[in-house]
């Protein structure tokens, strides 16, 4: 089916207000992709689907003043916030603005990186933010991109439950369910050379199951969740909290999550030859 952007980003924007507020799981990842890009003082960053901020933050403390960061994503809630945040951090080096990335309003070879953390397997058409990535670069420019490679085995009951309940669904999905998502071969295919690939895991807890209840709403899930009628989706809520308690610790309630992480760079010019 074809997927909207602008009803992809009203999920988000619905989720902003407690985005990445009851585990930090988008700031790791975030900061974990910005270490990986080897950003250096004075560099010109774009940060495609800035979302609360993950990686723009730590970007633009990473480039210092001599350099600039720009956020950029279709959810007004989502910069709206972040703007907000820049302002009270006092990043002058940073800026957000309300842009697709799929139709980036950026001028060609602008930018020394381009990053994307946890977005693009979430968009419409993946390969046309890409090389919207690639045109925004300056040859030999950077991008720097990470999607979600799963979750540990024992929360394979969720997997379960959204298989059975998605066909009770009000109506179809708003965005797109990509859950073994393949950068290698969409960076290849937009004209990127792979510099780096690394898979990494990281554990969050849980203090209890209202906070994973709280955290399902927070993000993306709630794309799917927002489509169950209200006795179903108590009934949903039901049964995962039941599993959800079945792994309970001592020290709560784990969730361990991989993702994976690229390093491309787009082609330098050509050395002229005299």
């Amino acid at each position: 089916m074809d997927y909207d952007a602008e009803e992809i980003a009203a999920v988000f924007g619905r989720a902003a207000a407690t985005y990445d507020s009851v585990v930090p799981f988008f700031r790791r990842f975030g900061a974990r992709l910005v270490e990986l890009a080897d950003l250096r003082r004075g560099d010109s960053v774009l940060d495609v689907g800035a979302g609360r901020g993950a990686t723009l933050i730590p970007a633009a403390e990473r480039v210092g003043p001599s350099g600039r960061v720009l956020g950029v994503d279709l959810s007004e809630e989502m910069v709206a916030l972040l703007r907000a945040e820049i302002d009270q951090r006092g990043l002058a080096n940073a800026s957000v603005q309300r842009m697709d990335a799929e139709a980036l309003e950026v001028e060609a070879g602008s930018f020394d990186v381009a990053a994307s953390s946890f977005v693009l397997h979430l968009l419409p058409r993946p390969e046309a933010a890409i090389a919207e990535l690639r045109r925004a670069l300056r040859p030999g420019g950077r991008c720097a991109a990470s999607v979600p490679t799963g979750a540990g085995q024992h929360w394979d009951f969720l997997r379960r439950l959204f298989r059975d309940f998605g066909p009770r669904a009000i109506r179809a999905m708003p965005m797109p369910v990509r859950p073994n998502f393949d950068l290698t071969p969409l960076l290849a295919s937009g004209g990127f050379e792979v510099l780096n690939s690394v898979e990494e895991q990281m554990d969050f807890v849980f203090p209890d199951e209202q906070a994973w209840w709280d955290w399902a709403w927070s993000h993306g899930l709630r794309a799917m969740l927002e489509l169950l009628s209200p006795s179903d989706l108590e009934e949903l809520r039901r049964l995962a909290l039941t599993e959800v308690a079945a792994l309970r610790t001592s020290l709560g309630i784990p969730l361990v999550q991989s993702a994976m992480f690229m390093i491309a760079r787009k082609p330098p010019l050509p050395v002229s030859r005299t």
